[in-house]
């Protein structure tokens, strides 16, 4: 049974949505879907998700399931819609004779911020177009949109009269219980509204009722949907908009909103703010032999910045709940980490969305904020002080991880320290004082009182260990001292001491407790073989999982001597094939940064072109031929990482006071002539950054406040303006740029 609707729009002519020619290296196109659809683009704006043809949709921060069993709620992807032309005696099918060749395209518009397939009936004489996207200015709404055109020499009488419209929601979620409120007549203003709670709550102390939701249809779609095309008519356009929200009021403003432009605004007010981030947020330029490394880079970029909170809206958004490893468009599989926050979120992927602008990494960083008095709590409850941050995140910031690996919660305790770090970073970077002592320091101090009550110490070697505990390699469990989370945890109590000194905390006796733990953590090294062992009994080429105590060099910049060269060298031939992208990128970032600079360019291929599918440039957590995660956006900012802060020689680091942007020099990747990256913040400064083979140019400009840089290179110190540009040229000293407070 069909609902019949006229169409009363489609006069104007859209041809091809009439968009302006999208860059080559910002559009994806096949002739063939990947051969796992668990590779298709996964397209979000923050507040909601889903992959393109997958049977989801998720909404930030909608979790079902308690404890470890938490994972995002599945709603049913009623977004998935097909559209086919029909006459009289049928519907076209891609194997009937109504259809002879169906030239289809699928094309994800990385610009533009879509995905669209189109279809192109011959013997009909019709090209069939359909889309669909997050909207990222009315973020409440998901849109589907389909053109329908004639070619010019189509005969009218034997030309298709309608269009049916079918969804394809997947099976019945699981997670919620929906109830219809209204079954809406498809009349302007009455529209089809479900209501849905999450069945199972994920910690009562922390979540004491069920999420809510609703869900707004422009037109229901429960039966196919009959759009009739009068044979006279060129052109027909239809669309359907679903809005989901916690409160059915702001859903409801949002779909009336974007009901009130017309088929083609609606369209160009989200391509719009696509444009706005390429334009002024982030993007990067790659030239020479390299189209497809400049796709993959743009792709990650989109990818990250899809489950990231559209900053202009149409209403406010709701409190960001957290980055996860494969993005929000995934999370009801386990292989999509299940919507979790990880040490993924700060290490890997904030440094390359703090470039996005601080907006973005405030965001990130907030959700730990918000979920500071959880990592009290679960401190308490294992008998420590402080703030434990769970390895595994989800709404209420307890521990989640899925109950078959207890071992992993327990003993990945760097976590904490990994956030703390990554305050540490953005403060480098951004030098905000204020923002340090309202949000970093409240959570630097709990994280320190948490290492040193978790610490051993030995008061006459004057020695402290972490015991039983596991590093980034997860193939070695019940370790001690592991090196990654000695240093970084040393790290993270020196800066709980200098900010809260520089914040106006005044307890002496606390600073000195934390910093004596920080001096006596042991760091293990092998005099003999020069290198650091992994931890405690590790046997040199015992095989590891992924990028652990390499990590001592870039990002950390904890250990640079000859000790961790051989680090890189050993654990090069110890890390096992399968192990995730991200790994061989670090070793690619590390070595750049040493005297076999040269190494660098075998990891950092090997680090992306057996983990990106073609098709649509989805990163694999794993190499071709392993079973890992789709669309990880983990490997993503390690990517990114190497090409901007390994080859661009870019790094941001604080001393006392001081914050210090560094640029030692670039080398370029295989086949690239120049990088351009628009843009590079520092402090209140936004940079445009060119570096080739040859050189570096960075051209900043203040915005502000009145504070202004010093330039050091070699034994010469430049004051600069507030407006500035650096010449950085192959062979001089590393430049230093040093904002004055």
């Amino acid at each position: 049974m069909f609902k019949f609707i006229w169409l009363a729009v489609g006069f104007v002519l859209l041809g091809n949505f009439s968009r302006a020619e999208t860059p080559e290296a910002y559009l994806l196109q096949t002739h063939t879907l990947p051969s796992d659809l668990n590779f298709m683009p996964t397209l979000g704006n923050g507040h909601l998700g889903y992959t393109v043809f997958g049977d989801a949709i998720f909404m930030n921060g909608v979790y079902n399931g308690a404890g470890g069993n938490s994972k995002r709620a599945r709603i049913p992807n009623w977004l998935n819609i097909s559209a086919v032309v029909c006459d009289r005696f049928g519907c076209a099918t891609d194997d009937d004779e109504l259809s002879t060749t169906n030239d289809t395209l699928y094309e994800m518009d990385l610009r533009d911020g879509y995905f669209r397939y189109r279809k192109d009936y011959k013997k009909l004489g019709i090209t069939l177009e359909q889309r669909s996207y997050p909207h990222k200015y009315f973020n409440r709404a998901l849109v589907y949109e389909v053109v329908a055109s004639r070619h010019a020499t189509t005969a009218r009488s034997n030309a298709p009269q309608f269009l049916k419209l079918s969804q394809h929601p997947g099976i019945a979620s699981d997670a919620f219980e929906f109830v219809v409120l209204n079954n809406g007549s498809n009349a302007k203003g009455d529209y089809r509204v479900i209501r849905g709670r999450t069945q199972v709550l994920e910690f009562e102390r922390f979540q004491p009722q069920p999420h809510e939701i609703y869900i707004l249809f422009s037109q229901s779609l429960e039966e196919p949907l009959q759009i009739e095309w009068p044979t006279w008519q060129m052109e027909i356009t239809h669309r359907i908009i679903i809005c989901i929200d916690r409160e059915q009021s702001v859903a409801l403003k949002d779909l009336q909103d974007a009901l009130e432009l017309n088929f083609q605004d609606l369209h160009q007010k989200h391509i719009k703010r696509w444009h706005d981030f390429w334009d002024n947020d982030f993007s990067i330029r790659i030239a020479g032999n390299s189209l497809e490394l400049w796709q993959i880079a743009n792709a990650g970029i989109f990818y990250l910045a899809s489950s990231l909170p559209s900053l202009t809206t149409n209403q406010k958004n709701e409190p960001f709940d957290g980055l996860s490893p494969t993005g929000l468009g995934r999370g009801n599989l386990e292989a999509d980490y299940q919507g979790h926050s990880f040490w993924d979120t700060e290490i890997w992927m904030l440094p390359v969305v703090t470039q996005f602008g601080y907006d973005y990494a405030k965001e990130v960083l907030e959700y730990r904020s918000r979920k500071l008095e959880a990592a009290k709590y679960n401190a308490y409850a294992k008998g420590y002080k402080g703030a434990r941050y769970p390895w595994e995140s989800a709404y209420t910031g307890t521990e989640v991880t899925n109950p078959c690996c207890p071992e992993v919660a327990q003993q990945e305790i760097h976590i904490s320290a990994d956030i703390s770090f990554a305050l540490q970073k953005f403060f480098a970077q951004s030098a905000d004082f204020d923002w340090t002592c309202d949000k970093a320091w409240p959570i630097a101090a709990e994280v320190a009182e948490f290492l040193v009550s978790r610490a051993a110490c030995e008061e006459l070697k004057q020695v402290c260990h972490f015991l039983n505990v596991m590093g980034p390699d997860e193939d070695h469990a019940n370790v001690d001292d592991n090196v990654y989370t000695n240093a970084m945890a040393k790290i993270a109590l020196e800066f709980a001491v200098w900010a809260g000194g520089m914040c106006g905390n005044a307890s002496t006796e606390l600073f000195e407790k934390w910093q004596q733990v920080s001096n006596r953590l042991l760091i293990l090294r092998d005099v003999d073989l020069d290198y650091h062992p992994q931890h405690e009994g590790y046997k040199l080429n015992t095989e590891v999982k992924q990028a652990d105590t390499i990590l001592l060099g870039y990002p950390l910049r904890f250990d640079k001597s000859s000790t961790h060269l051989n680090d890189l060298k050993y654990y090069a031939n110890a890390t096992r094939e399968s192990g995730p992208a991200m790994t061989w990128s670090m070793f690619a970032a590390n070595y750049l940064r040493t005297s076999e600079d040269w190494r660098a360019d075998e990891y950092f291929e090997r680090g992306y072109k057996s983990y990106v599918r073609p098709e649509f440039k989805v990163w694999s957590e794993t190499p071709i031929g392993y079973e890992g995660s789709a669309n990880f956006l983990t490997g993503i900012g390690g990517f990114l990482q190497a090409l901007i802060f390994g080859y661009g020689g870019l790094d941001f680091y604080r001393s006392g006071n001081q914050t210090t942007m560094e640029n030692s020099g670039v080398l370029m990747p295989p086949n690239v002539e120049e990088v351009e990256i628009n843009y590079i913040r520092y402090g209140d400064s936004k940079c445009r950054w060119i570096y080739k083979s040859h050189s570096s140019f960075m051209d900043c400009g203040y915005r502000k406040s009145g504070k202004k840089f010093e330039m050091l290179q070699g034994n010469k110190r430049t004051l600069l303006a507030t407006n500035f540009n650096v010449t950085h040229r192959k062979g001089d000293p590393p430049i230093y740029i040093n904002l004055m407070n």
